[in-house]
């Protein structure tokens, strides 16, 4: 039974996770005007397929920090009632924070179960500052350097284009050929919202492998877990993207076409680097943090729904500590 009900939580993790995660990378192409929802959730699912199945190689490092490995005993870590209750907390933290259209930290949760059901359980012992060196300050830290350079860059691109009109004479959008900077980034926009996508595949599939590997016992290669995660990523995400998405989109702040790009690219970049270094970023803080950031370029962010968001954040690690260490208890009630 303990095994159904680890499954189970892996199973809603992913499902969860695609809800919550997958359109991230698109909310600046939908909420500055320049592709459908429709288009956008399409081309989001196909670059996080595409990014999950290639986390097998370049997301390999997140896999030792988020199986709890170095952080409770290999005793626990073998634990039937911890891993159950592990990912049980993980999936509820986040499909909460998805039905209330929070756009949350799946990353968060996973830290925020792994302590939890270290903490219920008898004679676990876990080294917490362990788990706050590899998880914790990454991700304290991630938004804001995302909100410092989405500031600085747009300042730059703002010079640059500044030099090419006053060099062609050519403003940008009046349909100039020469030089046309608005012409580039319609098309630099889009390829970023993928690559964004496609890095939140990297970074978030093997995550939740760690926990398939850490219960699993089937003969399944690694490659088929990830293939098998990203997969239920976009079923998750095809079916209940919605209204995170409208959040993302419409309710942070205001920008146009030029400001998503500049935000875009900074979420690529973050997530991509601290993928490849195996650090524990989450995509959400990276890109709600550039759009942080767009808000003050624009002066046209909505500070009501940035205080919400921030405020789910804070929530999400002692939900999901709570979910999972209640887990761990009802589970040991139901066995015994």
């Amino acid at each position: 039974m303990t095994t159904v009900i680890f499954f189970l939580g892996v199973l809603l993790l992913s499902l969860a996770n695609g809800a919550n995660d997958n359109f991230k990378g698109m909310a600046t192409l939908w909420g500055g005007g320049i592709l459908s929802y429709r288009k956008a959730l399409i081309l989001a699912n196909i670059a996080t397929l595409a990014g999950g199945c290639s986390a097998f190689v370049l997301g390999a490092g997140l896999l030792s920090t988020f199986s709890g490995k170095g952080i409770v005993s290999t005793e626990v870590l073998q634990s039937p009632q911890f891993v159950a209750s592990f990912a049980i907390g993980a999936a509820l933290t986040v499909i909460c924070a998805t039905w209330l259209r929070y756009p949350v930290s799946t990353t968060h949760s996973i830290i925020g179960s792994l302590a939890g059901a270290a903490f219920a359980l008898p004679l676990a012992n876990p080294l917490y500052g362990v788990l706050v060196q590899k998880a914790f300050l990454p991700l304290l830290l991630s938004p804001l350097i995302a909100v410092g350079l989405t500031y600085m860059l747009w300042q730059v691109r703002s010079v640059v284009v500044g030099k090419l009109v006053t060099a062609n004479g050519t403003v940008s959008g009046d349909g100039g050929e020469q030089a046309s900077p608005r012409r580039f980034e319609r098309s630099g926009h889009i390829a970023s919202g993928f690559t964004v996508c496609f890095a939140r595949g990297v970074n978030d599939t093997p995550k939740i492998a760690s926990i398939w590997l850490l219960g699993t016992t089937f003969d399944l290669s690694t490659f088929s877990i990830f293939v098998a995660i990203a997969s239920l990523m976009v079923i998750g995400s095809l079916i209940f993207s919605y209204n995170v998405a409208k959040v993302m989109s419409k309710e942070i702040t205001g920008m146009s076409e030029s400001q998503g790009f500049v935000g875009n690219i900074v979420t690529a970049m973050l997530v991509l680097f601290a993928s490849k270094l195996g650090l524990g970023v989450s995509t959400t803080h990276v890109s709600v943090g550039s759009l942080f950031g767009i808000g003050l370029v624009s002066g046209q962010a909505h500070w009501g729904k940035i205080q919400q968001i921030a405020l789910a954040w804070v929530l999400t690690l002692p939900i999901g500590f709570g979910f999972a260490a209640l887990s761990v208890y009802l589970i040991g009630v139901f066995l015994n």
